[in-house]
């Protein structure tokens, strides 16, 4: 039993004549005949009843055509959806992202993919660095967004977005935004800064930072979470250090000065095992189309 045959069955069972079925194959009428006879052979069944002048389905053949309609109609969309599998434009995947990443590039992924690979499904799951690299090799995530974190070997990397650092103060804090600011004079200021074991990379880009203005932050507490950071800021806690870009949306009573000053950037990566590049591959062209390596950026 062949697609062929079944395909050959569905326009007989339409027609129900073999001379129109077999002029609109085309195959020659006798062919067409010994080819459903052979049929209802493997199916076990009488298809046709050919006792009259026109040919009819017999309740088997209703019941056969009914359910191969349905199982070719299966078969074409599987088909399909392997299609759009293999291009990267549907499947499910795990995506760890720092929480940084959901104020820049998550929002404008998952806006690109619904509009031009509506198949694609996301699961969303905010972590660490740490633990998006861990997740990464342990096959529990897919890709992962990650701010200047140190890559693993194993990992495969790529920049998406290279921004400035920015000082967040409280609204209530007397520095004057809009002037240059100098890090040297926030030295006895207390901080919040994320944890940096959690934060492999990020934190030691911005404790050099301060080390290239002389000094060492009193952290007063640790959070890898941004939005938790800038709340704390807004209740006075303490100042931070942040991408410019996570403020993006944000209203609390907090200001900002842009770090455009200092040589020491943001760098957000895509981030994936190395072993999965080729099973990953379609998905990955698919977020170079979206999220590209911007051209001045040496990756």
């Amino acid at each position: 039993m062949t697609i062929y045959q079944l395909q050959n069955f569905l326009l007989v069972a339409e027609t129900l004549s073999f001379r129109k079925a077999a002029d609109e194959i085309p195959v020659a009428q006798p062919a067409l005949t010994r080819q459903m006879q052979q049929l209802e052979e493997e199916v076990g069944a009488v298809l046709f009843d050919r006792t009259k002048r026109k040919i009819e389905l017999t309740e088997a053949g209703r019941f056969f055509k009914h359910n191969i309609e349905k199982l070719l109609h299966q078969l074409e969309d599987v088909t399909y959806r392997t299609g759009q599998i293999h291009r990267g434009e549907a499947g499910e995947y795990r995506i760890g992202h720092a929480s940084s990443a959901m104020q820049s590039v998550i929002p404008v992924l998952l806006k690109q993919l619904r509009t031009e690979a509506p198949q694609v499904k996301t699961m969303l799951i905010e972590a660490s660095n740490r633990l998006i690299c861990e997740k990464l090799l342990n096959n529990e995530l897919d890709i992962g967004f990650m701010p200047n974190s140190i890559v693993p070997p194993a990992l495969s990397s790529r920049v998406i977005y290279q921004e400035n650092f920015a000082l967040i103060l409280p609204q209530s804090h007397p520095f004057t935004v809009n002037r240059l600011a100098n890090l040297r004079d926030f030295c006895q200021e207390d901080w919040i800064l994320p944890p940096q074991r959690e934060s492999q990379g990020y934190v030691e880009n911005i404790l050099r930072i301060f080390q290239n203005h002389g000094f060492l932050p009193r952290t007063v507490h640790e959070s890898p979470n941004s939005a938790s950071v800038l709340r704390l800021v807004e209740a006075g806690i303490g100042i931070t250090l942040m991408g410019k870009s996570t403020l993006k949306g944000i209203q609390l009573d907090i200001k900002y000065q842009e770090l455009s000053n200092i040589p020491d950037k943001v760098e957000m990566r895509l981030v994936w095992a190395q072993e999965r590049t080729a099973e990953l591959s379609a998905f990955l062209e698919l977020l170079k189309q979206f999220l590209p390596t911007p051209d001045h950026i040496k990756d």
